[in-house]
C-alpha cells in the first residue's frame, strides 16, 4: 500500500480513538467528580495526548528522532492556534478572560518544559543516567512539581460555566466500568495505528523532499492534535471553558514530559542530543505562542480590542510564520 494510503488511514484510526479515548476520558472524570480546570489541565490534556506519545514512540524506535520532537513542537503550535480559532469564534465573551487565573500557571509550566528542551538540544555535556539526558530527567520533575503546585493551589473560575449541570449523586459502577473499558479499547488502538502512521510520516517525507523534523512539526502534528481540537470545541459549545484551555496548555506541558519517556526508550544516549538544530526553530515559536495565550489569561479587557488582543490575531499570525521559517531553516 502506498505511504500517503497507510498515512490517511492510521490518521484516521489515531484520530477517531482519539476522540473517543478524549470523551470517556472527559467522562470518567466528570463520574469521578473532580474539577474541570485540574481534570482539563492533567487527565484530559494527558489523554489527548496519547496519539503524540504513540505516534513519536514508533517515530523514535526507527531512527527518527527528529520526526518525533518536531511532532511534540508541532503539536504545542497548533494547540495555541486551536485555542486562538476558538476565542475568535466564541463571539459573546472573551474565552480567555473566562478562565481561572490558574490556567497562567499551566502555560507557565509549559513554558519552563518547553525552554529546557530546547536546552538539551543545544547543550550536550555527556550527563545521562539509564540512557537518557539531564534534560528529559529535569523536565520530567519540572513537570511533577509543576502539576503538584497546580493541584495545591486549585480554585474555581472567575465566572461559572453554563449549562454545565452538577453531579448530584454517586454514579452506578456499570457506567463507570463501560468507560473505564472504552478507555482502554480507545488506548490500545491508537497504540496500534500509530505504529503505521510513523512510518508512513518517514517515508512520506523522503518522498517529498522535505525534513523528516518538518513533516512533525506540520502534517504530523495536525493530525496528532486532532482529538484536542475536537475535545476543546465541545467543551467551549457547553461552557467549560477551563476545560478547553486547560486542556491544551496542559497538553503542552505533557508534550515536554513524553519527552523523558522517549528517552528512556530510546536507551542509548541522549534523545536530545542527536537532534538537528533547525528544529528549535519549533520549539520557539511554541514556547512564543503559548506565551501569547498565557498573556491573555491575563489581560481582562472587554469588550476585545482585536489588534491589541494578545490571545487571537497574533498567535494565528506567529503560527503561520513559525511554519515558513520551520520551513526555510530545513530545506
Amino acid at each position: 500500500m502506498a505511504p500517503w494510503a497507510v498515512f490517511a488511514l492510521s490518521g484516521l484510526a489515531v484520530v477517531a480513538a482519539g476522540i473517543h479515548l478524549s470523551r470517556t476520558g472527559d467522562r470518567i472524570a466528570d463520574l469521578t467528580g473532580f474539577g474541570r480546570a485540574w481534570v482539563g489541565a492533567i487527565l484530559v490534556a494527558g489523554v489527548t495526548s496519547l496519539p503524540e506519545l504513540s505516534t513519536d514512540f514508533y517515530a523514535v524506535r526507527q531512527g527518527t528522532p527528529d520526526l518525533a520532537l518536531g511532532n511534540l513542537f508541532g503539536a504545542c503550535m497548533t494547540n495555541m492556534l486551536i485555542l486562538s480559532i476558538a476565542d475568535v469564534l466564541t463571539v459573546q465573551v472573551r474565552l480567555l478572560t473566562r478562565v481561572a487565573i490558574n490556567q497562567a500557571l499551566v502555560g507557565t509550566i509549559a513554558i519552563g518544559l518547553m525552554a529546557l528542551a530546547a536546552a538539551g538540544i543545544l547543550v550536550d555535556p555527556g550527563l545521562t543516567l539509564f540512557g537518557a539526558g539531564w534534560a528529559t530527567y529535569l523536565v520530567a520533575v519540572g513537570y511533577a512539581g509543576g502539576m503538584w503546585l497546580l493541584h495545591a493551589h486549585r480554585r474555581e473560575p472567575p465566572f461559572e460555566p453554563m449549562h454545565l449541570e452538577p453531579i448530584t449523586a454517586r454514579p452506578a459502577a456499570g457506567e463507570l466500568r463501560r468507560a473505564l473499558a472504552g478507555f482502554a479499547a480507545s488506548g490500545i488502538a491508537i497504540v496500534v495505528a500509530a505504529r503505521y502512521l510513523a512510518s508512513s510520516a518517514a517515508e512520506l517525507a523522503d518522498l517529498l523532499g522535505i525534513a523528516s523534523g518538518f513533516m512533525g512539526l506540520a502534517l504530523l502534528a495536525f493530525v496528532t492534535t486532532l482529538p484536542e481540537m475536537v475535545v476543546s470545541a465541545a467543551s467551549v459549545r457547553m461552557g467549560a471553558y477551563d476545560l478547553a484551555v486547560g486542556n491544551l496548555l496542559g497538553s503542552n506541558a505533557f508534550n515536554m514530559v513524553i519527552l523523558f519517556a522517549l528517552d528512556v526508550t530510546d536507551g542509548e544516549r541522549s534523545l536530545l542530543a542527536g537532534i538537528p538544530p533547525t528544529v528549535l526553530v519549533g520549539g520557539m515559536f511554541a514556547i512564543l505562542l503559548t506565551s501569547l495565550v498565557v498573556l491573555g489569561t491575563l489581560v481582562k479587557v472587554e469588550p476585545r480590542v482585536r489588534l491589541l488582543d494578545p490571545g487571537a490575531l497574533p498567535v494565528t499570525v506567529l503560527y503561520g510564520l513559525g511554519l515558513y521559517l520551520s520551513y526555510l531553516a530545513t530545506r
